[in-house]
């Protein structure tokens, strides 16, 4: 896949980002809920430009709604929500949050994230959203099926479909349906949210990262045209990852050296304690009711 870079004198920048964690694995509050899933309100602020974006909506049916209202947390005065993948654990909740926004709301998502969408371990059980494409239109939402990066705010945009470059990063256990057969899905509509905060570098908000964290970080500089990263955020996916690949993950985030990372969701236990010893205090976990400012 072709990789162009958004502008050729390199991508415009905010001065901050807030990032509020509506849906978690995890939680430290008792009045909100715990669920697998993702879903992050990310803020940012720059001159003459603020923006409002909901990365992820969590799982069906209400989960983000109810931890947002428990927080106190506006999300229904959005700009876009943007979707990283079809699983139901991100997607789920989208018609009921469009349903509360009542106004046309733009969904930034890959063209086949809403193609059918199976897990396959000792049974086959369907992973994707329990609603189609149209009851998307019928709440509000306008949907905006991309490939390639979409600029989104200033100094937001999405990865696009992320390019496969590594050789230890790899799809598996996911299935899909392709031209009336039952076939392997390799998750090309993965993609990431990218900030680029002044005098810092990019914020990488990640869904599930099965295209792979590294991956998905380089693509991320790529399509920003710059190789500064200043923090990783959400989903590594490496839960039942063997030694080799955490450890070639891990060396390959050192290299790349971002300031701050802040693994959750499906990044597992094994990987998130090796984080932990290699990056130290600049790495950190990010549970449902966290607020991360950058």
């Amino acid at each position: 896949m072709e990789v162009r870079r958004i502008l050729n004198q390199g991508m415009p920048s905010v001065d901050s980002v807030r990032l509020t964690v509506l849906v978690e694995d995890s939680v430290g509050s008792p009045n909100l809920i715990a669920k697998h899933g993702l879903s992050f309100l990310v803020e940012t602020s720059s001159a003459g430009s603020n923006s409002r974006i909901l990365m992820d909506v969590g799982p069906p049916p209400d989960i983000a709604s109810r931890n947002a209202y428990a927080m106190k947390t506006d999300i229904n005065t959005l700009d876009a929500i943007v979707i990283s993948h079809g699983h139901y654990d991100h997607v789920g909740g989208l018609v009921e949050i469009l349903r509360n926004i009542r106004r046309p709301t733009p969904v930034v998502v890959h063209p086949v994230a809403f193609a059918a969408k199976f897990a396959l371990k000792l049974n086959l059980r369907f992973i994707g959203p329990d609603f189609d494409q149209r009851s998307i239109g019928d709440v509000g939402g306008v949907l905006l099926l991309a490939r390639n990066s979409v600029t989104i705010a200033t100094g937001v945009i999405t990865t696009g479909e992320v390019s496969r470059e590594t050789d230890f990063e790899k799809v598996e256990g996911f299935w899909t349906l392709k031209d009336e057969c039952f076939t392997q899905d390799q998750m090309t509509d993965e993609q990431a949210l990218v900030i680029n905060v002044r005098e810092k570098g990019l914020v990488i908000v990640s869904g599930c990262a099965h295209s792979g964290i590294v991956n998905t970080v380089r693509h991320a500089q790529k399509v920003a045209g710059t190789n500064d990263i200043y923090a990783i955020i959400g989903g590594f996916h490496l839960e039942g990852a063997d030694d080799n690949r955490i450890q070639a993950t891990v060396d390959q985030l050192l290299k790349i050296q971002p300031k701050w990372l802040y693994p959750c969701h499906c990044t597992g236990s094994k990987a998130m304690n090796r984080l932990l010893d290699s990056f130290g205090e600049h790495c950190k976990t990010a549970r449902t009711g966290d607020i991360i400012e950058l």
